[in-house]
């Protein structure tokens, strides 16, 4: 039998037998996405069992019965030493981590409010002196946060001590030399309006919609991601958002897409997002 927690990820239950993409994926429709593996690949490693219980509205329990029969076993933490020795242990900066050596951003009141923490996360990102570890507060695992801050040198681990609040601890590598996160407003590039209705019509009909504007974070990443992987190759997607999703742009380079943008209003973003095919030049590299 293999042993499951709470903490262990859909990526490592999937990795010791497929067969559990569909057990899972059956259970709830939050869990169809795990069908795509385009969105399989961003979801599964950096979702939990716990995280997944919650998105579902389900207990962790009832998803380790589903899995019982491809020869899972769920342990939680009254078990034998054998056991606890099947769960990761966690990483020395966080174990041995004292109250002078770390930093507390809770963004939970600005996610309530409807506010983007962003900007105020990455302040406190550049402003942490190395050797410092930084503890987010929110609802939910900033899994783009914490692709991004990798890229930079950052080690990372992910808490979940209830089903709605979630802790990530992030640490420079002793190794790597601090590089500061870009600001918000050097990653954007706004187009004007102009710019951008010309080149929403050079697509005609080639043209799918989203709007994701009155979801909660992490949604619009993975509804934004989810549409592209259906995607036409020669179409479009036109992405109605209230925020600049400042980590989708990462994904979008990685994935080979272009896209332009503009600010149409005061609480609202257009993105429109494509290949680049010869048939479609993009001014936006």
């Amino acid at each position: 039998m293999i042993p499951i927690h709470g903490d262990t990820k859909i990526a490592a239950i999937i990795k010791a037998n497929k067969d559990s993409i569909e057990a899972i994926a059956g259970m709830a429709k939050v869990f169809e996405k795990l069908r795509n593996p385009f969105l399989r690949k961003m979801l599964a490693p950096r979702t939990t069992l716990n995280e997944a219980a919650r998105m579902a509205g389900c207990g962790v329990q009832e998803i380790a019965r589903k899995l019982e029969p491809l020869g899972f076993i769920f342990i939680n933490g009254q078990e034998t030493e054998q056991n606890k020795k099947a769960i990761p242990e966690i990483p020395e900066f966080v174990r041995l981590l004292t109250p002078e050596e770390e930093q507390v951003l809770d963004v939970r009141a600005d996610l309530q409010g409807g506010n983007d923490p962003l900007k105020k996360i990455m302040q406190a990102v550049n402003g942490l002196p190395r050797g410092q570890v930084l503890r987010i507060i929110n609802t939910f695992e900033p899994a783009p946060l914490i692709s991004l801050l990798a890229k930079k040198g950052f080690e990372s681990y992910v808490m979940h001590p209830s089903g709605s609040e979630v802790h990530t601890f992030f640490k420079l590598r002793a190794t790597d030399k601090k590089e500061g996160v870009p600001a918000i407003d050097e990653q954007v590039e706004m187009v004007t309006e102009a710019a951008f209705t010309e080149r929403l019509a050079a697509f005609g009909d080639r043209l799918k919609k989203v709007d994701v504007s009155g979801m909660e974070m992490p949604m619009p990443m993975v509804t934004i991601l989810e549409s592209l992987s259906a995607l036409p190759r020669e179409y479009a997607l036109l992405v109605s958002h209230k925020r600049v999703p400042i980590f989708l742009f990462s994904e979008l380079r990685e994935r080979n897409f272009q896209y332009i943008m503009n600010k149409a209003a005061e609480n609202e973003v257009r993105l429109l997002i494509y290949r680049q095919t010869a048939r479609n030049q993009s001014p936006h590299k």
